[in-house]
């Protein structure tokens, strides 16, 4: 039975705020803005970037307990019964967020759609935790012949490979034939603190290891296989050294199943979107902070080094998500093509075209886009909606 309208409407102010629906007509492009962090728990609605401002935009209000810096004292999570806080904070850590998106986006092409039998495009913005989901959203709704449905994203500072925080994951190896020095160590730490607040918080955003590792959080492993065991805690290793195996009285080739693996599982490329999909790829903008600059003695240092060290960054991030991305354009899409558009040889750019990496410039410190950040988003939305 098709709810009614005053359950739309619930259901409306439940997760959507709608900005400017009124003032177009339904075929005119929508946007949906995926918030930062949770607004939910905050005693405000969340406040649309400026490039989104005028145009007709869906917020999802996501739940995402774990880390807000909106949420408030008097936020609905908060009372006296802290048993059931804790209780209410749990329940609503990872799945939770991408169930409510994926509710919401439904709510949103059910109810937001043409009249009559045109189409309408949507494009969705997010940023930190709403850059997880908001790519996450994309990749698997991006179906370029539905009437109503989404062809791009725009995300900043996002995380997309949360099992890069795994003590196992090789970006957070030392290599075997040297020790690190103190100055690579220091070079190894991302320098935006934002970036180091999402790491801290994994454990409460997630509840568990094996969460970080569900595509939908962590868009990367839609591509590839994660290359990595789950572990027993977020700072503990699933890997056992192999000295400590091999000295335990207690190992024999018939007890060494039971222990734990000493090598990581190796890392295959998944075939995504699936070859009998209507899936695509969408046209993705990643955006990105400049890390805070070292001090000019470190610069130096660095300068005189053979080889820069590939930390983990919200640069980082949007780089692997973007080579996997050009790479499924390449190899799965365009080499599909080819088998019957023999007139696709001038499309050796596309992959470079629909997926793009851009700095936005320093962190902002408030979580905002910023400046060059909201003119290069804006730019980009011009190209796409004219």
């Amino acid at each position: 039975m098709a709810p009614s309208q005053d359950g739309l409407a619930q259901l409306s102010m439940m997760w959507n705020d709608l900005h400017n629906i009124a003032k177009v007509s339904s075929p005119d492009p929508l946007l949906i803005y995926l918030p930062p962090f949770s607004t939910a728990f905050a005693g405000r609605p969340a406040q649309l970037p400026r490039f989104l401002q005028r145009q007709p935009t869906a917020v999802i209000n996501y739940r995402w307990a774990g880390f807000s810096p909106f949420q408030t004292q008097d936020s609905d999570i908060s009372g006296s019964d802290e048993q059931l806080e804790e209780d209410e904070e749990t329940h609503l850590s990872w799945p939770a967020p991408i169930h409510d998106t994926a509710r919401a986006y439904d709510w949103i092409v059910e109810n937001l759609g043409p009249s009559n039998y045109t189409r309408r495009d949507i494009y969705v913005y997010g940023s930190y935790l709403g850059a997880s989901l908001a790519t996450s959203l994309a990749l698997t709704e991006t179906h370029p012949h539905a009437r109503m449905g989404l062809r791009g994203v725009v995300a900043y500072n996002g995380i997309y490979n949360w099992t890069m925080f795994l003590p196992d994951h090789p970006i957070n190896q030392v290599p075997k034939l040297r020790s690190m020095s103190i100055f690579e160590e220091i070079l190894a730490r991302p320098g935006d603190p934002d970036f180091q607040e999402l790491k801290q918080h994994a454990e409460a955003l997630f509840g568990r290891p094996d969460n970080l590792f569900d595509p939908f959080a962590s868009s990367c492993l839609f591509f590839h296989t994660p290359g990595l065991y789950v572990p027993p805690s977020f700072d503990a290793s699933a890997l056992a050294p192999v000295t400590s195996l091999l000295d335990s009285p207690t190992y024999t080739e018939d007890t060494s199943q039971l222990w734990m693996p000493s090598t990581p599982p190796r890392k295959s490329p998944l075939i995504f979107p699936p070859r009998n999909s209507t899936l695509k790829i969408p046209e993705t903008l990643l955006l990105h902070s400049t890390p805070p600059p070292l001090p000019p003695s470190f610069q130096r240092r660095r300068q005189r080094r053979k080889k820069e060290h590939v930390g983990n960054n919200f640069r980082a991030q949007a780089e692997e998500l973007a080579r996997l991305m050009r790479r499924s354009i390449n190899k799965v899409e365009l080499a599909e093509r080819l088998k019957w558009d023999y007139e696709l040889n001038g499309l050796g750019d596309e992959a470079d075209r629909r997926v793009q990496v851009y700095d936005a410039g320093f962190n902002t410190g408030d979580y905002s886009l910023g400046g060059k950040g909201e003119e290069q988003a804006a730019a980009w939305l011009e190209d796409h909606i004219g």
